[in-house]
Parts: structure tokens; sequence; C-alpha cells
């Protein structure tokens, strides 16, 4: 990856709907240098997707937490349950596995607290697996950003 792809990947994170031509411009290159490069780096992996970032209030989704879980039970088969049942959940944007306190870090976006309570106390608690949560409420979000440091 050279300095170019890098001006290329930063504008794609600024605005993905750009036309290759317009990218060329910014970085120099003809509009099929553009596009060759960014297959280039599709197929290496350095681009997983590109995707629409979607407005959560005009979408009447106004409720966003940070919910900490804890197993009871580190078994194979109970961990794998629980991967895959919060996988399947719409609501839950972001589940990573984390040190410390907790064992996983869950970001839920919801319409309000009722279906953010009817997730965890249906969706998350009640299957056997789940020893403790814990839930924050977002209260307003300083800075959250999709673009990644290419320094």
């Amino acid at each position: 990856m050279d300095q170019i792809d890098r001006k290329i990947l930063m504008q794609l994170q600024t605005d993905s709907s750009r036309s290759h031509a317009d990218l060329g411009e910014i970085v120099h290159l003809s509009a099929s240098q553009v596009s060759r490069r960014i297959a280039r780096m599709q197929n290496e992996g350095l681009i997983r997707k590109q995707v629409a970032i979607l407005d959560e209030e005009h979408l009447g989704l106004m409720v966003e937490s940070y919910v900490s879980i804890t197993l009871g039970s580190y078994a194979r088969d109970v961990v794998s349950r629980f991967q895959d049942r919060v996988a399947a959940l719409d609501a839950v944007l972001d589940c990573c596995a984390t040190t410390g306190d907790s064992d996983y870090l869950l970001r839920i976006v919801t319409r309000d607290l009722k279906d953010l309570s009817r997730l965890i106390n249906e969706e998350l608690l009640g299957h056997g697996d789940v020893d403790n949560v814990r839930s924050s409420i977002t209260l307003d979000v300083i800075k959250r950003t999709t673009s990644l440091p290419l320094g």
C-alpha cells in the first residue's frame, strides 16, 4: 500500500459514494487507475465493504446503550450458544469479547427503554448462560467515527 492508496482510502472513509473520476481528481490519477486500485484493495481485504451510514434518530432508534455481560460458564458450547444468540440480534451493533470485569461489551440501539428492557430480559437473560448484566445508557455522543487512522 502506497501513499496514493492511503489517500484513496481516506477519501472512501469520508464518502464512499464519490465516483472514481472524482477520486481520481483528488489523488491525481485517472478513473480507471483508481478503479483498479480499489479493486486490488478489495481483493487484498483492505476494503471489506462499502455501506451507507444511517441516522439512528431519524429512524426512531432513540436509545443507545452499552451492556457488559459476564457469563456463568466458559464451556465451549455455552460460549458458542451465547455468541450465536447475540449475533442474531439486530439491535446489537457491536459485540466484543473483552478483558477485565466482564466478558463481553455490547453496543445496542433500540427505539426506547422498554425495548431495551425487553431485549435484556428476554434475549440476554433467561437462557442459563449469563451471570451478570450491567448497562449504561448513552446521554450524548461526543465523537463517533468509522474512519480508521491511516497516518
